[in-house]
């Protein structure tokens, strides 16, 4: 059952997606490294935990974010987050994250969220939908192309 987020699933949220990036560090995007999750390409920090929150509560924050959790008996099995970033030359998607529980994988959560997402942007007048995923994230990869998502760029970094 897909749901809308509240704050009675902070600590579960958060407590799923480390058990997620704890044993895929492939999910590490520059995204992570950017909100202060992950030191490296493959290393967490020491307060992931808490720096995932305080992007978690910024997210939801804003009205224009849409945070979405797909339960199974209250459990939290997959999440999507996604918004409208009116910054271009047209407002455009933005999927933040989005995850499943490996357990779960191949039985249609993450396209039925992805579904959800894409749903209401379309329902918004929304013309283009972005996101981006770890460099090593194949599996994620293959997962958004098979569903219509096309490489526009690759991240660079530099670290000072």
């Amino acid at each position: 059952m897909i749901k809308t987020y509240s704050t009675d699933y902070r600590t579960r949220l958060c407590e799923f997606f480390s058990r997620v990036i704890e044993n895929h560090k492939a999910y590490i995007s520059h995204g992570e490294l950017q909100m202060g999750v992950a030191l490296d390409s493959n290393e967490l920090a020491p307060d992931y935990k808490e720096m995932w929150l305080k992007y978690l509560d910024r997210q939801v924050a804003d009205p224009a974010n849409t945070l979405l959790l797909y339960l199974e008996d209250e459990d939290i099995i997959g999440f999507v987050l996604f918004g409208i970033t009116d910054d271009g030359a047209f407002p455009y998607g933005v999927i933040f994250d989005l995850s499943v529980d490996p357990a779960y994988r191949g039985k249609r959560i993450g396209q039925q969220l992805l579904q959800e997402a894409t749903e209401n942007f379309k329902a918004k007048g929304i013309r283009d939908c972005y996101l981006e995923s770890g460099v090593n994230n194949h599996s994620a990869h293959r997962f958004f192309e098979h569903h219509g998502f096309k490489q526009v760029s690759d991240i660079f970094r530099l670290k000072l």
